[in-house]
Protein backbone atom coordinates (compact mmCIF):
# COMPACT_ATOMS: atom_id res chain seq x y z
CA UNK A 1 0.00 0.00 0.00
CA UNK A 2 3.11 2.33 0.64
CA UNK A 3 4.72 1.96 -2.71
CA UNK A 4 2.28 3.45 -4.98
CA UNK A 5 1.28 6.60 -2.30
CA UNK A 6 4.54 7.04 -3.18
CA UNK A 7 4.78 6.81 -6.57
CA UNK A 8 2.26 9.02 -6.88
CA UNK A 9 3.54 12.01 -4.63
CA UNK A 10 6.69 11.83 -6.59
CA UNK A 11 4.76 12.24 -9.84
CA UNK A 12 2.80 14.68 -8.15
CA UNK A 13 5.66 17.07 -7.17
CA UNK A 14 7.12 16.52 -10.61
CA UNK A 15 4.60 17.59 -12.46
CA UNK A 16 4.49 20.62 -10.20
CA UNK A 17 7.37 21.78 -10.92
CA UNK A 18 7.00 21.07 -14.42
CA UNK A 19 4.02 23.51 -14.98
CA UNK A 20 5.82 26.10 -12.94
CA UNK A 21 8.62 26.00 -15.10
CA UNK A 22 6.61 26.09 -18.23
CA UNK A 23 4.82 29.14 -16.81
CA UNK A 24 7.86 30.95 -16.67
CA UNK A 25 8.96 30.21 -20.04
CA UNK A 26 5.90 31.50 -21.58
CA UNK A 27 6.29 34.18 -19.55
CA UNK A 28 9.50 34.86 -20.34
CA UNK A 29 8.91 34.66 -24.03
CA UNK A 30 5.90 36.70 -23.45
CA UNK A 31 7.79 39.95 -21.98
CA UNK A 32 10.68 39.43 -24.79
CA UNK A 33 7.90 39.60 -27.69
CA UNK A 34 6.15 42.66 -25.61
CA UNK A 35 10.03 44.32 -26.00
CA UNK A 36 11.05 43.08 -29.73
CA UNK A 37 7.60 43.41 -31.09
CA UNK A 38 5.66 45.49 -29.28
CA UNK A 39 7.11 49.09 -30.71
CA UNK A 40 6.16 48.09 -33.90
CA UNK A 41 2.69 47.72 -33.33
CA UNK A 42 2.45 50.82 -32.04
CA UNK A 43 1.01 53.84 -34.36
CA UNK A 44 1.54 57.02 -34.27
CA UNK A 45 -1.96 58.69 -33.75
CA UNK A 46 -1.62 62.26 -34.03
CA UNK A 47 -4.81 64.25 -32.29
CA UNK A 48 -6.00 67.25 -34.31
CA UNK A 49 -8.21 70.07 -34.27
CA UNK A 50 -10.76 69.67 -37.87
CA UNK A 51 -10.17 72.49 -40.06
CA UNK A 52 -14.24 72.77 -39.80
CA UNK A 53 -13.47 73.92 -36.03
CA UNK A 54 -15.29 77.64 -35.59
CA UNK A 55 -12.10 79.69 -35.30
CA UNK A 56 -9.69 77.94 -37.84
CA UNK A 57 -12.91 77.94 -40.48
CA UNK A 58 -13.25 81.78 -39.58
CA UNK A 59 -9.54 82.29 -39.68
CA UNK A 60 -9.20 83.54 -35.93
CA UNK A 61 -7.19 80.54 -35.56
CA UNK A 62 -4.34 78.99 -37.61
CA UNK A 63 -2.78 75.29 -38.02
CA UNK A 64 -1.74 72.62 -37.57
CA UNK A 65 2.13 73.85 -37.50
CA UNK A 66 5.33 72.24 -35.69
CA UNK A 67 4.07 69.04 -36.69
CA UNK A 68 6.41 66.39 -34.72
CA UNK A 69 6.91 63.11 -33.67
CA UNK A 70 9.51 61.20 -30.98
CA UNK A 71 9.40 57.95 -29.13
CA UNK A 72 10.53 57.14 -25.13
CA UNK A 73 10.87 53.73 -23.61
CA UNK A 74 12.76 52.34 -26.67
CA UNK A 75 9.77 52.93 -29.06
CA UNK A 76 6.83 51.61 -26.55
CA UNK A 77 5.54 55.49 -26.33
CA UNK A 78 5.43 57.08 -29.50
CA UNK A 79 4.81 61.31 -29.64
CA UNK A 80 3.26 63.15 -32.11
CA UNK A 81 2.16 66.63 -31.47
CA UNK A 82 1.31 70.12 -33.48
CA UNK A 83 0.42 73.54 -32.51
CA UNK A 84 -2.11 75.87 -33.42
CA UNK A 85 -1.92 79.99 -32.76
CA UNK A 86 -4.30 82.95 -32.57
CA UNK A 87 -3.89 84.67 -36.81
CA UNK A 88 -4.62 88.63 -36.24
CA UNK A 89 -2.36 89.14 -33.25
CA UNK A 90 0.56 86.94 -30.55
CA UNK A 91 -2.04 86.41 -27.81
CA UNK A 92 -2.52 82.58 -27.70
CA UNK A 93 -0.69 79.53 -28.68
CA UNK A 94 -2.20 75.57 -28.24
CA UNK A 95 0.05 72.77 -28.47
CA UNK A 96 -1.49 69.50 -28.56
CA UNK A 97 0.24 66.15 -27.59
CA UNK A 98 -0.66 62.72 -28.33
CA UNK A 99 0.86 59.42 -26.77
CA UNK A 100 0.19 56.63 -27.80
CA UNK A 101 1.37 53.14 -26.05
CA UNK A 102 -0.09 49.31 -25.54
CA UNK A 103 -0.75 50.35 -22.39
CA UNK A 104 -2.59 52.63 -20.35
CA UNK A 105 -0.51 55.49 -19.24
CA UNK A 106 -3.58 57.17 -16.59
CA UNK A 107 -1.74 55.39 -13.52
CA UNK A 108 1.73 55.54 -15.03
CA UNK A 109 2.68 58.92 -12.80
CA UNK A 110 0.67 60.32 -15.35
CA UNK A 111 0.20 63.85 -12.78
CA UNK A 112 4.53 64.14 -13.58
CA UNK A 113 4.47 63.23 -17.19
CA UNK A 114 2.03 66.01 -17.43
CA UNK A 115 3.75 68.47 -15.70
CA UNK A 116 7.10 67.05 -17.44
CA UNK A 117 5.08 67.99 -21.27
CA UNK A 118 4.17 71.31 -20.25
CA UNK A 119 7.28 72.78 -18.71
CA UNK A 120 8.74 71.72 -21.53
CA UNK A 121 6.76 73.35 -23.98
CA UNK A 122 7.39 76.87 -21.47
CA UNK A 123 10.90 76.40 -21.80
CA UNK A 124 10.65 76.19 -25.90
CA UNK A 125 8.13 79.90 -25.64
CA UNK A 126 10.69 81.26 -22.65
CA UNK A 127 8.23 80.74 -19.74
CA UNK A 128 8.99 79.59 -16.50
CA UNK A 129 6.49 77.06 -15.29
CA UNK A 130 5.04 78.11 -11.86
CA UNK A 131 6.46 79.49 -9.30
CA UNK A 132 8.47 77.65 -6.15
CA UNK A 133 5.12 78.19 -4.23
CA UNK A 134 2.90 75.97 -6.85
CA UNK A 135 5.91 74.48 -8.82
CA UNK A 136 2.60 71.97 -9.87
CA UNK A 137 0.54 74.73 -10.46
CA UNK A 138 -3.57 74.46 -9.80
CA UNK A 139 -5.75 71.23 -10.55
CA UNK A 140 -9.32 72.98 -11.53
CA UNK A 141 -12.40 71.48 -12.45
CA UNK A 142 -14.85 72.63 -15.29
CA UNK A 143 -18.17 70.78 -15.70
CA UNK A 144 -18.94 72.91 -19.01
CA UNK A 145 -16.38 71.43 -21.18
CA UNK A 146 -17.44 69.09 -23.43
CA UNK A 147 -14.55 66.35 -23.35
CA UNK A 148 -14.55 62.62 -22.37
CA UNK A 149 -15.18 61.65 -18.66
CA UNK A 150 -12.02 61.66 -16.63
CA UNK A 151 -10.33 64.82 -17.77
CA UNK A 152 -8.15 67.05 -15.84
CA UNK A 153 -7.37 70.53 -16.07
CA UNK A 154 -3.83 72.28 -14.64
CA UNK A 155 -3.20 75.89 -14.94
CA UNK A 156 0.25 77.64 -14.18
CA UNK A 157 0.61 81.59 -14.38
CA UNK A 158 4.58 83.07 -15.55
CA UNK A 159 5.91 86.16 -16.54
CA UNK A 160 9.20 85.52 -17.30
CA UNK A 161 10.07 85.55 -20.67
CA UNK A 162 13.41 84.67 -23.07
CA UNK A 163 15.11 86.80 -25.04
CA UNK A 164 14.93 84.98 -28.12
CA UNK A 165 13.09 87.14 -31.07
CA UNK A 166 11.90 83.73 -32.27
CA UNK A 167 9.33 83.45 -29.62
CA UNK A 168 5.99 83.57 -29.90
CA UNK A 169 4.84 86.29 -27.70
CA UNK A 170 8.33 88.39 -27.75
CA UNK A 171 7.04 90.46 -30.31
CA UNK A 172 3.40 91.62 -29.24
CA UNK A 173 4.32 91.49 -25.13
CA UNK A 174 6.42 92.84 -22.71
CA UNK A 175 8.39 91.64 -19.37
CA UNK A 176 4.99 93.40 -17.19
CA UNK A 177 2.91 91.13 -19.25
CA UNK A 178 1.57 87.69 -17.83
CA UNK A 179 0.46 84.42 -19.76
CA UNK A 180 -1.57 82.32 -18.74
CA UNK A 181 -0.75 78.02 -19.29
CA UNK A 182 -3.21 75.77 -18.88
CA UNK A 183 -3.54 71.94 -19.39
CA UNK A 184 -6.46 69.73 -20.19
CA UNK A 185 -5.14 65.64 -19.82
CA UNK A 186 -7.43 62.76 -20.83
CA UNK A 187 -6.88 59.00 -21.75
CA UNK A 188 -8.77 57.36 -24.51
CA UNK A 189 -8.48 53.66 -25.89
CA UNK A 190 -7.97 54.11 -29.76
CA UNK A 191 -10.26 50.61 -30.17
CA UNK A 192 -8.84 50.38 -34.07
CA UNK A 193 -5.79 50.45 -33.62
CA UNK A 194 -5.70 48.48 -30.47
CA UNK A 195 -3.47 50.68 -28.48
CA UNK A 196 -4.31 53.61 -25.47
CA UNK A 197 -3.78 57.51 -26.20
CA UNK A 198 -2.95 59.84 -23.69
CA UNK A 199 -3.87 63.58 -25.14
CA UNK A 200 -2.28 66.57 -23.39
CA UNK A 201 -3.26 70.11 -24.66
CA UNK A 202 -1.46 73.14 -23.61
CA UNK A 203 -2.95 76.41 -24.18
CA UNK A 204 -0.44 79.51 -24.18
CA UNK A 205 -3.11 82.61 -23.48
CA UNK A 206 -2.71 86.17 -22.46
CA UNK A 207 -6.31 87.10 -22.32
CA UNK A 208 -9.92 85.21 -21.49
CA UNK A 209 -10.85 85.57 -24.51
CA UNK A 210 -8.58 83.58 -26.56
CA UNK A 211 -8.47 80.94 -23.54
CA UNK A 212 -11.91 80.59 -24.22
CA UNK A 213 -11.55 80.28 -27.94
CA UNK A 214 -8.26 77.39 -27.38
CA UNK A 215 -10.79 75.62 -25.17
CA UNK A 216 -13.04 75.48 -27.13
CA UNK A 217 -10.57 74.14 -29.95
CA UNK A 218 -9.58 71.48 -27.77
CA UNK A 219 -13.44 70.18 -27.53
CA UNK A 220 -13.13 69.68 -31.41
CA UNK A 221 -10.00 67.48 -31.01
CA UNK A 222 -10.37 64.21 -32.91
Amino acid sequence: MEEPELRVGGWEKESGSRWLRRFFTISLIALLGFLIIGPTTINYSPAYVPSSSLYLANGMWNGPFDIDYSKEFAGHVKISSVSYETNNDQSAKLKVITMSSMINLEDLRLQDRVIDKVREEANKEGLTLGSKEQPNGNELRDDEVDLVSGFRIYQWETDRYGDSDNLFFDDAFNDEDKILIKAFVWNQQNTVAFQYQTIICIIFGTNGTTVNQATELIEDII
